[in-house]
């Protein structure tokens, strides 16, 4: 868990309610108070919102999550990581995976698999064996192996017959029905809305009769069976009108749209990109303002996102693309776009769309804002206006019709069961790292007594030492610095009992949200890399159980041992998402005796090492374009530092020498790319020092340190924003 966290400074929208200005404590999994004023004493992690939103997680009823079997697509866990970027704390996932959801086993992988996902997955499962419209599936037993829906989507109930059995067999189970509606004879074949788009691009279009058939049929049940259905991503206007009348006269009916209907209209498709393509497909102009009145009037219920991931293969050619897109990350930020800002919706009755009443379509106690609440929220600034750039969407795929588009509401952190799964890292816009570095002279007198006081002149005493200042330091700059880098060597040598203060140090940096790099330089080969590996970045084999020993984000490492000493770590940095820094430029006087050394090819050591690095990283590039393989290239050789960063598109930089080794920001500028990121830069001793540098009391060490930090960010800010 991450402690007791408390959110001053926010602003509460719960579901269709008045919006008010509080503070908000979290303890464990659940919203401990919810107070006008909550002393900053009761946190061990505060987070400001001020300018932000609260409200309860959103959730999604409609996402293909392509597992299993197109997990190239999209996977159980990735689809999570998508949801907690947007908001989402739940989403129902879809059947029409590979094995369908038709079946416990299946089911049962999906449950277990989703336990260890960033969002609640409530699986929906198949209505008819293999969604072939046969023959029913085993409902009784699905329910009570975790169903919480029940759907063919993808494809409509073949026969009318089969969807009232669901409907009766649902109902008396207590879960609902979704519906695909579609007449498939109407629409075979169309890979866009029939019309004058259609028309101009000489493609068979779909009807909207072909969706408007299938809403009548499902309810014209609903109304002779007195029994309710969900009816799936509404988009015509037509259907809106027969669900609007339906509802009037007492059918039991819920409906859901979803973001690219309340957004774009046919017209997008002229461009011939297939991120416009799904189905329902993007209808006319009048059926957008039908969405969005219906949204505003209650006809329809919900918002879902129809999230539907294909692999830019699948995506390239328009005509023979399959359809989908995805939304979950961004369907936050479109309804406050397109209907808040538009002034059709109000925020509270957005969050109601997107959180309590698909919690209520899925029989799931709406959350809220209020003491005793379980503590799945989402914290958000509607004002904040960002580029839609698909290569930082955080699932496998990025097939996004709003590419490109500048939205307004950024998701700021997201928590499920009290913990953080999602913090916007640009957030807080510093690319610096905090170096824990503690020499005793370093620590305040006061720290140092109270600890001899304690143990004596002992190493328990310096490592109690170590840990008080670090914790304190810690606290003062973790909501400004995202990263901190305790070097080991300033705890083993005090012993095992420093050893457990660098522990404890990595543990209370994640419990305040920090990113933590170790900086180890550790230097082997094969299985000694791989016990360095395990120890610092993995997991040890304990008697039979995995269990981690230091759970660091990233170690420095020396590797010039070549690739021996890189292989134990790649399956780590592949599939865990750990990092690792090679030095190739280091900061110290001495390093150009090897390091600036040329090879018989002309080409220089540091620049060799370079390239390898890159090399390393092939196969770990992320989302921003960087790959797990970082470089540590020294502030203080800047021009070295600027030809690398051209020479070393994908590896990221971990820049020490910054301050108290002579490094200065202008210097620096080099390490980071056009868009201005690409490098972290260190500083140790100006940190923790700060309070010496001030002459100020050493009580107030902490509050130097911030002060010093503050200034360090703003320093290497101004000197990349100058050099853009």
């Amino acid at each position: 868990m991450d402690g007791r966290i408390l959110i001053k400074n926010a602003r509460v929208v719960n579901p269709n309610e008045d919006e008010f200005m509080s503070d908000i404590l979290i303890d464990g999994w659940t919203i401990a108070d919810v107070a006008p004023w909550i002393d900053e004493g009761a946190g061990d992690r505060v987070i400001d919102a001020a300018g932000a939103c609260v409200s309860p997680g959103l959730i999604d009823l409609h996402v293909h999550t392509r597992d299993p079997g197109y997990t190239y697509k999209e996977d159980l866990l990735s689809a999570a990581e998508a949801a907690a970027a947007g908001g989402v704390t739940g989403f129902a996932a879809m059947p029409n995976t590979d094995p369908v959801c038709d079946n416990v086993k299946t089911l049962e992988y999906i449950l277990e698999k989703a336990s260890h996902a960033k969002a609640r997955v409530f699986p929906i499962a198949a209505i008819t064996v293999g969604e072939k419209g046969e023959r029913t599936v085993d409902f009784e037993r699905l329910v009570r192996s975790g169903a919480a829906a029940f759907s063919d989507d993808g494809v409509p109930v073949r026969t009318a017959a089969l969807m009232a059995q669901a409907m009766v067999e649902c109902h008396r189970l207590g879960v609902p029905v979704f519906a695909h509606c579609e007449d498939r004879s109407l629409s075979t074949g169309g890979i866009i809305n029939e019309g004058e788009v259609s028309r101009q691009l000489n493609v068979k279009g779909i009807p909207a009769a072909a969706e408007d058939v299938g809403t009548a049929r499902e309810l014209a049940l609903a109304r002779s069976l007195r029994r309710p259905v969900h009816i799936c991503h509404v988009s015509t206007r037509s259907s809106i009108e027969m669900i609007a009348n339906a509802k009037r006269d007492g059918v039991k009916v819920t409906a859901e749209t979803c973001p690219h209907y309340f957004a774009f209209d046919e017209r997008e498709l002229l461009a011939r990109n297939a991120d416009f393509r799904m189905n329902p497909p993007l209808r006319t102009q009048e059926d957008v303002l039908a969405v969005r009145d219906a949204l505003r009037t209650g006809v329809i219920d919900a918002i879902a996102t129809d999230h539907a991931p294909h692999s830019p293969e699948e995506k390239a050619n328009f005509f023979t693309a399959p359809n989908g897109v995805v939304g979950m990350e961004l369907s936050l930020a479109a309804g406050i776009t397109f209907l808040v800002n538009k002034g059709i919706l109000s925020l509270p009755r957005l969050i109601a769309l997107m959180s309590a009443n698909p919690a209520r379509i899925l029989r799931h106690t709406p959350g809220e804002v209020k003491r005793g609440c379980p503590a799945d929220l989402v914290i958000y600034d509607p004002r904040v206006h960002f580029t839609v750039d698909r290569e930082k969407l955080h699932g496998k795929s990025k097939n996004t019709p709003f590419h490109g588009m500048d939205l307004c509401g950024k998701v700021r952190y997201t928590f499920l069961n009290g913990e953080i799964v999602f913090e916007d890292q640009e957030e807080k816009n510093n690319p610096s790292v905090a170096g824990l570095d503690p020499k005793l002279e370093y620590i305040p007198e006061f720290i140092k007594q109270a600890s001899v006081e304690r143990y004596g002149r002992t190493f328990a005493a310096a490592a109690d030492a170590i840990l008080t200042f670090n914790k304190e330091l810690i606290d003062a700059i973790c909501d400004i610095v995202p990263a901190v880098k305790p070097q080991c060597a300033y705890y083993e040598m005090y012993s095992w009992e420093g050893v457990r203060a660098l522990h404890e140090t990595i543990a209370y940096a994640h419990e305040k949200g920090m990113y933590v790099i170790t900086d180890g330089k550790r230097n082997d080969i094969g299985s000694t890399m791989e016990a360095y590996a395990a120890g610092h970045l993995g997991k040890t084999d304990l008697f039979g159980d995995p269990a981690s020993a230091f759970a660091s984000d990233a170690l420095t490492v020396n590797a010039y041992l070549g690739t021996d000493g890189i292989a134990p770590l790649t399956s780590l940095i592949q599939n865990n998402g750990k990092a690792i820094f090679a030095l190739v430029k280091t900061s110290n006087p001495s390093s150009g005796e090897l390091q600036d050394r040329h090879l018989e090819d002309g080409t220089a050591v540091y620049a060799a090492m370079g390239d390898m690095c890159e090399r390393w990283g092939a196969d770990s590039v992320g989302k921003f374009g960087y790959s797990g393989v970082g470089a540590v290239v020294g502030a203080t050789y800047p021009e070295q530092l600027a030809e690398l960063r051209l020479r070393l598109p994908h590896t990221f930089f971990l820049v020490p020498g910054y301050g108290a080794q002579g490094g200065g920001a202008q210097g620096l500028v080099g390490a980071f790319d056009q868009n201005g990121i690409g490098a972290i830069v260190n500083s140790s001793r100006a940190v923790m020092c700060a309070y010496k540098k001030e002459n100020c009391d050493e009580k107030e060490y902490a509050q130097a340190a911030r002060r010093e930090v503050i200034r360090m960010r703003d320093d290497i800010n101004g000197a990349v924003q100058n050099n853009r």
